[in-house]
C-alpha cells in the first residue's frame, strides 16, 4: 500500500484538491464515497465544491499561522488487490491514527489508473484551532498504514530479501534493482547492505551473500528469446515512446509489460539526457537481464504500428513528459508564465500561445500540438506560480452541483455571485470600481 502526500496547496487555504478530485467525478473518472465532519453542509440537497471549500475555509481561519492548510493524500494498492469500499475503510481508520477523525474531510475514490486509489482532503488546523501534528508526517502515515494492515515490516523485509536472492542475477547491480522494484533505498556499510523503506532502516544483507548468488544459475536462454517475441509483438500494440513520470522513465508499452507479463523495464539515464540504455527484471520467472540482450533499446524504441493496427495506452492519464533538453525546458517555462501574469486570464494566453493545459493523474501536463512537446507543468513553475495556476485552471474550468441524499432548505455557505463580481476577477476585467451595484 502506498501513502502519498501532495503538497500542492494553493496560498491562502484555497483548496485546489477540492476542484482537482470533484473534476474527476465531473469526467466519470472519481466516485464521492464519503463526506464527514461537514457539520450542516451534509444536509444539503445539492452542493457545489465550493461549498466544501468554503467550510475548509472557514475551520482553517481558526488559526492564521497556518499557511498552507491543506491536506492531499493519495493512498494505492497494488492493483485492484482492495475495491474503492474496502480503501475507504481503509482510509477512515487511517485518518483516526493520523489525528484527523473529527476535521471535516473528503474521500474520493478514482479509476482511471492501473491501481485502485482513493483520494483524501482535509485541513490541517484542528476545530479547537490548534495545528495537527505533521511532524515526519510521511514517515507515521507508512507506519499507521503499516498498523492498520497487520503488517510486519522487519520480518516482511528478510522475506523481500529472500525473495529477491532467488533470481538469476549476474552482478551486483541487478540485485540492487529488483530490491529497488520492492521499494526499497539502500546502503552499504562495512560488510553489509543496509536496507531501507518507509523512512526506517528495516534490515540488512551480507555483501558476500550477494556475491554467493551472482551467476550461480545460467542465464534462461529460451527465455530470453521468448521475451524477444513478446516485445516484437506487443510493441506494435502499444506505443513505445519514452517519457518522463517523476524519477524514471515509461511508455504505453512497459506499463502494459509490468501489467500483464509480470515484465518491469528499467531504463538508465543521466540527469535530463535521454535514455541510454535499460534492463529487463522478470518478475514471473525471477530473471534479470541486460536489455540488450533481448532487444536493443534503439530497435525497441524504433518500432512502428502496421497499417490496420492502432497503438494503445492502457493507463488513462499518465503525466507524459517527451524528451527535451534545458533549453526548451527553459523556452516552456517562460511561456507559462507570461500565460499566467500577461493576459487577462489563463485560457486566452493558452490560447494565443497555442499551448493546452490538461490535468493527468496528480499532475498539471503543459502541451505543445505543433511542437509535439508534453511538459509537466510542475517542473517549469516555482511554488508560487504552480499554486496560482492551480487555482485559476480551476476557476476556469468551473464548478457544477454534486447532490447528496437529504434537503434541509434554508442553509448555504456558497460565494455570493454579486460579492464575486464586486471583488474577484470579473471586477478586475472589467475593470469596475469598488462599487455595489446591486
Amino acid at each position: 500500500m502506498i501513502v502519498k502526500f501532495l503538497y500542492t496547496a494553493g496560498p491562502n487555504g484555497h483548496f485546489p484538491a477540492v476542484s482537482y478530485n470533484t473534476g474527476k467525478m465531473d469526467r466519470n473518472k472519481g466516485e464521492l464515497m464519503k463526506v464527514s465532519n461537514f457539520g450542516p453542509l451534509e444536509g444539503l440537497c445539492e452542493l457545489r465544491p465550493q461549498d466544501y471549500k468554503n467550510y475548509l475555509k472557514m475551520v482553517s481561519a481558526l488559526n492564521k499561522s497556518v499557511k498552507k492548510p491543506q491536506l492531499h493524500v493519495a493512498i494505492s494498492c497494488e492493483g485492484r488487490e482492495y475495491d474503492k469500499q474496502q480503501l475507504t475503510e481503509i482510509a477512515t481508520r487511517w485518518l483516526e491514527r493520523m489525528g484527523y477523525g473529527k476535521q471535516p474531510y473528503l474521500v474520493i475514490s478514482h479509476k482511471d489508473t492501473l491501481n485502485n486509489h482513493i483520494h483524501i482532503v482535509s485541513t490541517r488546523v484542528g476545530l479547537d484551532g490548534k495545528k495537527i501534528n505533521d511532524s515526519y508526517e510521511q514517515i507515521r502515515g507508512y507506519q499507521q498504514m503499516n498498523a492498520i494492515l497487520g503488517i510486519d515490516e522487519k520480518h516482511n523485509a528478510n522475506v523481500d530479501v529472500a525473495k529477491a536472492l532467488a533470481y538469476r542475477f549476474t552482478t551486483k547491480a541487478q540485485f540492487l534493482m529488483i530490491l529497488e522494484s520492492m521499494g526499497y533505498s539502500h546502503k552499504a556499510e562495512n560488510e553489509a547492505l543496509l536496507l531501507f523503506k518507509f523512512g526506517k532502516r528495516q534490515g540488512d544483507v551480507p555483501i558476500i551473500e550477494i556475491e554467493k548468488r551472482i551467476g550461480i544459475e545460467q542465464a534462461d536462454e529460451s527465455r530470453k528469446k521468448q521475451m524477444a517475441g513478446l516485445f516484437h509483438k506487443y510493441a506494435l500494440q502499444y506505443d513505445t515512446i519514452l517519457y518522463r513520470h517523476h524519477d524514471q522513465y515509461r511508455s504505453a508499452f512497459s506499463l502494459w509489460l509490468i501489467e500483464k507479463m509480470g515484465i518491469e523495464l528499467v531504463f538508465n539515464f543521466s540527469a535530463d539526457k535521454p535514455p541510454y540504455g535499460y534492463s529487463v527484471i522478470d518478475h514471473a520467472q525471477k530473471n534479470v537481464f541486460k536489455g540488450g540482450e533481448i532487444m536493443p533499446l534503439k530497435e525497441l524504441l524504433a518500432i512502428q504500428t502496421k497499417p490496420g493496427i492502432t497503438r494503445e495506452n492502457p493507463v488513462a492519464e499518465e503525466t507524459a513528459e517527451c524528451l527535451i533538453d534545458e533549453k526548451q525546458r527553459k523556452y516552456y517555462a517562460a511561456i507559462l508564465k507570461a500565460v499566467l501574469h500577461n493576459y487577462p486570464d489563463m485560457v486566452q494566453g493558452l490560447h494565443h500561445q497555442g499551448l493546452t493545459l490538461t490535468r493527468q493523474g496528480d499532475d498539471f501536463c503543459l502541451s505543445d500540438p505543433g511542437g509535439g512537446i508534453a511538459i509537466n507543468a510542475e517542473d517549469l513553475l516555482d511554488e508560487r506560480d504552480y499554486e496560482f495556476m492551480t487555482e485559476q485552471f480551476s476557476q476556469s474550468a468551473g464548478e457544477p452541483a454534486y447532490h447528496q441524499p437529504i434537503y434541509i432548505p434554508g442553509v448555504s455557505i456558497s460565494d455570493d455571485i454579486d460579492d464575486e463580481a464586486i471583488h474577484g476577477r470579473n471586477r478586475r476585467r472589467k475593470k469596475k470600481a469598488r462599487t455595489n451595484q446591486r
